[in-house]
């Protein structure tokens, strides 16, 4: 009765953390609830697992083997539930050459050697594979909470057409892409977790709907915060420090065919300072062309707004708002002859209709980096379009702006 106990008290605790409502009487020999000790295997736990069951990872160090190219594999919606307190975690680690630490997609789609030539970015196809995927969500309810993801080649936690998921007090440390990585999902939550250690993004959100990051740390990575192609994405109570560009909210044509455009795009009370690292981006990735020592870098995104941020302490820019062709006329992927864009296709690339209000922005532009093209545009806020597409901006305090229109438009 004592064990029946603590496993209900521990399921009320963790759905509520999660927002989801757990079994109200548990055997922990059933089908509905797994326990996992150091020495088990938690791949086999997740597979013995029902539809909506939940599985308990006691803290300690774990090092799956079942699968050559990922750490763990999930393809259903299930509660993974790392039990760590602040001096015992739950750590999943590469167990030898591992791409990725967990992936949540699709039972047809877990092979993702199968369409990729690689899963590091640029993501190239294989001859013959169709870019064009449904967006439809196939896995419904899945929550992760309490692990730590460590030193896999690509990606810490990807997920690929998934809906209503959390994902709380997860961290990704070291692995050399991306952290947290959710993309062709929605209805989402990404809360009180971290990234740190990518040559890409900390925390990735692509082609996806409706999901809030809030109350996470992102440090050390080339970007913090990555949305790209997404909409309805909430960025609130964040802090990013110490990556190349804290936030890099981007319009990328070469994934249109998920999602053509980014909008509505909220990022507001978020602390973001000293976003000065070096980009060590793989060269030929889309990134590594993308300035370092940014706060918030909006590229070609819409109907957006950043409000009540605190930004500080960028050798380059505090918040820029870009045109996506005007700053990458001239360069490797100009509009005109960007390789991975469809022949035919019209670039919906102006960054239009942004409402910039009060954040307090300080110190940002003093030391822009001479071998930056757009060294000319280091301020606090950098207006970088042809003509005002309805960006305005009010009640922002500031020393130093730039604009291409000689002054920053007010809102109506």
């Amino acid at each position: 009765m004592k064990i029946r106990a603590w496993f209900f008290r521990t399921l009320m605790l963790v759905g509520a953390v999660l927002g989801v409502v757990p079994p109200a009487v548990a055997d922990s020999g059933s089908r509905l609830v797994q326990n996992v000790s150091p020495g088990d295997s938690i791949q086999a736990a997740i597979d013995r697992a029902a539809e909506g069951g939940w599985v308990f990872v006691q803290p300690g160090t774990y090092q799956e083997t079942a699968h050559r190219t990922n750490g763990l594999i999930i393809t259903r919606g299930v509660h993974l539930v790392g039990l760590s307190t602040p001096n015992r975690k739950v750590v999943l680690k590469n167990s030898g050459s591992q791409l990725n630490g967990i992936v949540a997609v699709p039972a047809a789609h877990t092979d993702c050697m199968s369409c990729h030539s690689s899963m590091a970015p640029p993501f190239a196809l294989l001859p013959g594979v169709n870019r064009t995927i449904s967006v439809q969500p196939v896995i419904y309810g899945l929550s992760i909470t309490g692990i730590t993801i460590q030193d896999f080649i690509n990606n810490g936690l990807f997920t690929r057409r998934v809906s209503d998921f959390r994902f709380v007090d997860v961290h990704s440390v070291g692995n050399k892409n991306y952290g947290i990585f959710p993309t062709l999902s929605k209805n989402g939550l990404i809360a009180h977790s971290s990234a740190s250690g990518a040559n890409d993004s900390g925390i990735w959100i692509e082609t996806s709907e409706n999901v809030a990051a809030t109350h996470n740390l992102v440090e050390g990575n080339v970007v913090g915060f990555e949305v790209s192609n997404s909409d309805d994405i909430l960025l609130a109570h964040n802090e990013a420090r110490g990556n190349s560009v804290g936030m890099a909210i981007m319009f990328l044509p070469d994934i249109f065919a998920e999602r053509p455009d980014i909008q509505r795009i909220t990022i507001r009370n978020n602390h973001i300072h000293d976003n000065n690292k070096v980009n060590t981006a793989p060269p030929g990735s889309p990134l590594s062309i993308v300035p370092s020592s940014m706060g918030i870098f909006h590229l070609g995104a819409d109907d957006s707004l950043i409000t009540e941020n605190v930004i500080e302490n960028h050798n380059f820019l505090g918040i820029g708002i870009a045109d996506y062709c005007l700053v990458l006329a001239g360069g490797p992927l100009d509009c005109s002859s960007d390789p991975r864009v469809s022949p035919g296709f019209v670039l919906d690339n102006a960054a239009s209709n942004n409402r910039v209000l009060r954040n307090r922005l300080r110190n940002n532009g003093t030391n822009p980096a001479p071998t930056n093209p757009f060294a000319f545009a280091a301020s606090d806020i950098a207006l970088l379009t042809l003509g005002d597409n309805g960006n305005c901006f009010q009640g922002n305090t500031f020393t130093r702006f730039f604009s291409t229109l000689g002054f920053l438009p007010a809102c109506r």
